[in-house]
């Protein structure tokens, strides 16, 4: 099986170099992409059809969180399944998700379709801004049960092996989402309902092109009778609850964030953190996406019971987490003013002074990001459901909440140290957390020499094919036996992550 040689055989270093780099890039892509969906709107359409954009935008991504839960979920627990060679289960909860996701869809494409006046107008939106909003949103839910699907399709290939199509999905939907909402608004001068079109053409096309693969059960995961059994539903939910929780607290945050702005500093304010926000929104999901790309390799690993390749591949993901992270904060640091100039050619002198030194002191936080971001990934593959949950909270609701209740009293400045104070924070758990799995599960095991040893093993495997698949499956069962209990996951501690 493809994805059997590409995480249990393939070199360590070759293997991050073949799916994180390009998860990592991918997800690069879809961040460039929302840039230029903002542009776009605000260049072609205007102030009123760019604020009802703004105000429809977080309903849409509420829905996908639901159905990011449901595919980070599901990915996880299918990898570790499939790397225990339980391939049936592993199979109907491929099958399950597919029917929640959908589900998702539906329910919530229905509901916005004819709520949406009412939910945007108790948002405070009004006039055109309430019209437009509307509008906007309506087309989105024509397209969410297929869309839906987007936010697992791509962990399901990598699981399959299936690299390169799944890194393909995010460019396909960059490219052909910026090149029909050019077409509709910049060319034809459409109106805002041919933005979303635009938008939602694109991920409906990336969507189904993930889907393909499957159709006909020709992949590692196959389309199953679904047996609805509980207890693998309610561990979706677990595993997923991190993602769903770091979106809808990151929501609840950045409304108390600029409440506290906008009262202390005004537009002014408001345009400096949106700045911060737009910078590093294109270096996390460098960070996030290389850690991501790897957890269906980790999965695999962890439940195959070669701890070795699990520590070997996560040396490679924190190192190049640290390397961007330190990267990131060269170039916020030094080159403050060119990037808030790049984001606000026109900013009067006002603005550059406040938002020139926020950019700098914002910078820190990419020394210290990294951490969380790769741990939490890590607590999620190992299916550490405690964990993850506690790191999600913590970094994406009381830490940032609390630094700024803390720190609004000493005024403008101090907000601006905020995310600086919740990542110092953040780091420092997520450190405690690395020491406790290392020492209740890696503690002993050797990752040194994996590569060289991966290595000669390919070597040896062209030269000696006697060994079969059925001998090698009896060989691992037989050294499980002799292993220690330590060795054994147990399936109630690792219920679930991120």
């Amino acid at each position: 099986m493809e994805s059997n040689k590409l995480f249990a055989e393939t070199p360590p270093f070759k293997l991050f170099l073949r799916a994180a780099l390009p998860g990592a890039i991918a997800m690069l892509a879809s961040m460039l992409y929302d840039t230029a969906d903002g542009i776009l709107v605000g260049r072609y359409l205007g102030q009123d059809s760019f604020g009802a954009v703004t105000i429809a935008i977080p309903l849409v991504i509420l829905c996908f969180a639901v159905a990011d839960l449901i595919g980070v979920g599901a990915s996880a627990v299918i990898a570790v399944e499939h790397g225990k060679k339980n391939h049936q289960t592993a199979n109907n909860i491929f099958t399950i998700a597919f029917i929640m996701l959908v589900t998702t869809g539906v329910i919530s494409g229905i509901f916005f379709f004819f709520c949406a006046p009412n939910v945007l107008a108790l948002m405070g939106a009004q006039g055109k801004v309430a019209e437009q909003g509307t509008i906007y949103l309506r087309v989105w839910t024509l397209f969410l049960p297929v869309m839906c699907i987007s936010y697992a399709v791509d962990n399901f290939l990598k699981i399959c092996g299936k690299i390169r199509r799944s890194t393909s999905i995010a460019f396909i939907s960059a490219i052909l989402g910026t090149v029909l909402e050019y077409y509709f608004l910049g060319v034809l001068g459409l109106s805002v309902e041919y933005a979303a079109l635009g938008y939602c053409i694109s991920i409906t096309f990336s969507s189904l092109y993930g889907i393909w693969p499957f159709i006909g059960n020709k992949q590692i995961l196959k389309f199953v009778k679904p047996h609805f059994n509980w207890t693998q539903i309610k561990e979706i939910f677990v595993n997923g609850f991190p993602i769903f929780m770091q979106n809808i607290s990151s929501r609840i945050y950045s409304l108390l964030m600029n409440a506290a702005l906008l009262s202390l500093g005004g537009d002014i304010a408001i345009a400096s953190y949106g700045v911060l926000l737009y910078s590093g929104g294109l270096i996390q999901p460098l960070i996030y996406g290389q850690a991501d790309a790897m957890q269906p390799a980790i999965g695999y690993n962890w439940g195959a019971k070669k701890k070795d390749r699990v520590l070997a591949i996560e040396k490679y993901i924190f190192s190049t987490g640290i390397i961007i992270g330190i990267f990131a904060f060269c170039v916020s640091f030094f080159f403050s003013e060119f990037l808030v100039k790049l984001y606000l050619p026109e900013g009067t002198q006002e603005l550059l002074n406040m938002a020139i030194p926020a950019m700098r002191i914002h910078a820190f936080i990419f020394i210290f990001s990294w951490i969380t971001m790769c741990t939490e990934s890590l607590a999620i593959a190992l299916k550490q459901t405690k964990i993850s949950n506690l790191l999600s909270i913590f970094m994406a609701l009381i830490f940032p909440i609390s630094s700024l209740l803390i720190l609004r009293p000493f005024g403008l400045d101090a907000l601006w140290y905020v995310s600086v104070v919740s990542n110092i924070l953040s780091a420092l758990l997520s450190v405690g957390c690395l020491i406790h799995i290392y020492r209740k599960h890696f503690k002993g095991v050797n990752s040194d020499g994996v590569d060289g040893a991966d290595a000669v093993s390919d070597d040896t495997q062209e030269e000696d094919s006697q060994l079969t698949e059925a001998e090698l499956t009896e060989a691992e069962l037989a050294a499980s036996e002799l292993s220690s209990p330590e060795e054994h996951v147990d399936p109630e501690s690792i219920s679930r992550a991120q």
